[in-house]
């Protein structure tokens, strides 16, 4: 059982303000499951280039593939018993403490049915991405510190092969080819959340939501942060289904947690 100590999120920093100031939708997907479950929290926010200061302060291992290290990442030293500080990351871990943690409402209503959805619709979700990923990634320098916007940019670029600038598709035929990957890609989706005849409910099990509902509005709440175009036109997919999901969704992406001031030790110059 967890005791009153509240749980601290990390978060990517933006000049986005509100219930939008979270964009990411890696951390969004913890901040959605703090939310989903009312589990009380504190939240601060992290400029890119400090977040491997964060995580070796904390004592966190590097990842293995991918970045050293990478956010969402929380503190809750009553229950994270894997590093002295009681810190954590990555969302999936994340998600799976909490829900083990603060069992209600649970993430997985069905249980291993449930887990096995999520499966799906997450590995549904990497085949669409590749279709708005182009549109939002660019965008994303805009909204951060100077700091973050440097680094973002640099790193991005890196990744891309040519500078971040030139990512954003502007011609038709590149623009109608990655909407026709959008398109047949989240069909199964949309089917899975039309369901059987008299289906009552937005989420994927109908009136119980779950992982899988909170896993796909967050990847729509990243794309609606910075093309509204896109966004609109992913919720007119189907008869209205993604957009009932998301409506559906909408409080647990955007409430926030309390203030709480963190610093993090800067390396010596």
């Amino acid at each position: 059982m967890a005791n009153s100590e509240r749980v601290h999120l990390f978060d990517l920093y933006s000049d986005f303000t509100g219930g939008s100031k979270s964009w990411s939708y890696n951390t969004l997907k913890a901040r959605a499951v703090l939310n989903f479950k009312g589990i009380p929290y504190t939240q601060s926010w992290v400029c890119y280039p400090d977040i491997k200061l964060l995580g070796a302060s904390l004592g966190l291992p590097p990842n293995e593939q991918g970045r050293a290290y990478t956010l969402p990442t929380i503190v809750h030293k009553a229950t994270v018993t894997s590093t002295p500080s009681g810190a954590m990351t990555d969302s999936i871990p994340i998600a799976l403490h909490l829900d083990k943690t603060f069992p209600s409402p649970p993430l997985f209503p069905s249980g291993d049915a449930s887990y096995a959805l999520f499966v799906a619709v997450a590995k549904i979700m990497t085949l669409i991405e590749p279709g708005f990923r182009p549109f939002i990634v660019p965008r994303v320098p805009g909204h951060l510190d100077p700091r973050g916007k440097q680094y973002f940019t640099e790193t991005r670029s890196a990744a891309f092969g040519k500078p971040l600038a030139e990512v954003l598709p502007t011609d038709k035929e590149t623009l109608d080819k990655l909407w026709k990957i959008v398109e047949t890609e989240s069909a199964p989706l949309v089917k899975m959340l039309k369901g059987k005849d008299q289906k009552k409910g937005p989420f994927f099990e109908g009136e119980k939501a779950g992982f899988a509902d909170l896993w796909v509005a967050c990847h729509l709440a990243f794309i609606e942060r910075f093309d509204k175009e896109l966004f609109g036109k992913f919720l007119g997919l189907g008869n209205g289904e993604i957009k009932a999901l998301y409506d559906a969704c909408l409080l647990w992406i955007e409430a926030q947690g309390e203030e709480k001031d963190w610093p993090i030790p800067q390396a010596a110059s």
